[in-house]
């Protein structure tokens, strides 16, 4: 299968903004984890669906 170009560069395009996701939630839950308190609490249990 052949790809045209403004299709590569979509799946590229989709590709980093994936990634960048990702970094901004590491990034949160470091915030998170460093700052804890009540946000810290909340956050996991929201994760633990607690």
């Amino acid at each position: 299968m052949r790809y045209t170009a403004r299709q590569i560069a979509l799946f590229f395009r989709e590709a980093i903004r994936a990634e960048n996701e990702q970094q901004a939630r590491a990034i949160c839950a470091a915030n998170l984890g460093f700052s804890g308190g009540k946000e810290t609490k909340n956050a996991i249990n929201e994760l633990l669906g607690e």
